[in-house]
């Protein structure tokens, strides 16, 4: 134990005083307080500064009249401005040039309503709305009057169909909690991985390890890089978190608006089943891919080679992310289901299904169990491969020299 702690504090001490981390760190404290800054003063802008959609309204009708002082009082998004019937050549080419964003012309036939609706490139659905929602009534208004029906039967007409929703599961209001697990999940195994791979092939290229492995067990070496580059990516994620925590001092933070790429983060959907299933499937997650960069890193003597070799590792981490974003849309299909058990794509697959509510404790404990039988497992290969790798100096690494060192004893 005196020997881990050792090697342990050693690889803390030296991955948190690296000027990499401190570089790091500051700029990611002032990205997340920059970009709730901006969110802020866009949505305070936005509020002061939105211009109304300027809207020309032509009635051509006699039955129909329509004030649009009434109307611009239900519209929040568009004024309507009265227009002249017989400037509709001369409105069309406002709306051409940009000077006005559209033209509305209210025509009858048969004593029934039309709406004729002319715009650049977008619509304005709201007007559109209001102005339909008028009318019907004004025409079912009209041919009751016409009909000699009594208010109590233009009522019964008028009633609307109750219609009651009842969700037993949201997938919405957990798919950006699901979203942003799995992204920084995804970001923390290929940074920090990669920070354990190039790790090791600088001590490699020292000979730091020749003096270091006959003196510590190689397990012991493999889980001190390990655990001291994950206390690290910690750290970091504590100042993501210090960030979060001063943006919201100032008032920059909207917690009923919080949303990542777009996607809405309902904090009250957020509970400790989520957040315990997070941890669980984060920590076996980052051990399994640890232990594997950290293996195929000690085979390499040079950096310049790292990236390529460590190319299907990659692979790996960005197929398991996108087969856990199809999960949040599809769940039960087949194929995510048999990911959910496979070790490479469980951490975040898994996951994934069970924010959707889709997999049960006993899938969740298989798919746990194959997790730490798998890390077992790859703990003992991963140790052969280092301590036999690290004495390795080849120009070019090849799979047969990987087997070869894995069948070394």
């Amino acid at each position: 134990m005196r020997k881990f702690s050792t090697v342990f504090l050693f690889h803390l001490r030296e991955g948190l005083m690296a000027k990499a981390t401190m570089i790091m760190s500051v700029v990611l404290f002032i990205f997340v307080v920059g970009v709730f800054g901006v969110q802020k003063y866009i949505a305070g802008t936005e509020k002061t500064n939105k211009d109304k959609d300027k809207i020309v309204l032509i009635n051509q009708t006699v039955n129909y009249p329509l004030d649009p002082a009434s109307l611009n009082k239900t519209l929040k998004s568009a004024k309507i401005e009265q227009g002249n019937p017989g400037n509709e050549i001369d409105v069309k080419k406002q709306v051409e040039d940009g000077s006005k964003d559209g033209l509305i012309i209210i025509t009858e036939k048969n004593n029934v309503p039309a709406i004729q609706y002319t715009y650049k490139k977008f619509s304005n659905s709201d007007v559109l709305s209001v102005l339909n929602m008028t009318l019907q009534q004004n025409y079912l208004t009209k041919t009751a009057q016409d009909l000699k029906l009594s208010p109590d039967s233009v009522a019964k007409l008028l009633q609307k169909v109750e219609v009651k929703e009842e969700v037993l599961k949201n997938p919405m209001a957990t798919f950006g909690i699901a979203y942003f697990f799995g992204f920084l999940l995804y970001m923390f195994l290929l940074i920090y991985g990669n920070s354990i791979a190039t790790g090791i092939v600088a001590e490699k290229s020292s000979r730091v390890m020749e003096v270091l492995l006959p003196k510590v067990s190689p397990v012991v070496t493999l889980y001190g890089r390990v655990v001291a580059v994950f206390f690290v990516a910690c750290a970091q994620l504590i100042v993501l978190g210090l960030g979060f925590l001063f943006a919201n001092l100032l008032g920059w933070v909207n917690t009923n608006a919080i949303s990542f790429f777009g996607m809405k983060i309902d904090l009250e959907a957020l509970d400790s089943s989520t957040i315990i299933a997070f941890v669980v499937y984060f920590l076996l997650g980052y051990l399994l891919y640890g232990l594997l960069y950290a293996a195929i890193g000690s085979v390499v003597s040079r950096t310049e080679e790292l990236q390529m070799v460590l190319m299907p590792l990659t692979i790996l981490v960005v197929a398991a992310f996108f087969i856990s974003i199809n999960a949040l849309i599809n769940p039960n299909g087949t194929f995510i289901q048999i990911s959910s058990y496979i070790p490479f794509f469980a951490p975040l697959v898994a996951f994934s299904r069970f924010v959707s509510g889709e997999m049960n404790f006993i899938e969740i404990s298989a798919s746990v169990l194959i997790l730490l039988v798998s890390i077992l497992i790859l703990t003992r290969v991963a140790s052969r491969i280092y301590v036999n790798g690290v004495m390795y100096y080849s120009e070019k690494v090849k799979l047969k020299d990987v087997a070869r060192l894995l069948k070394r004893q």
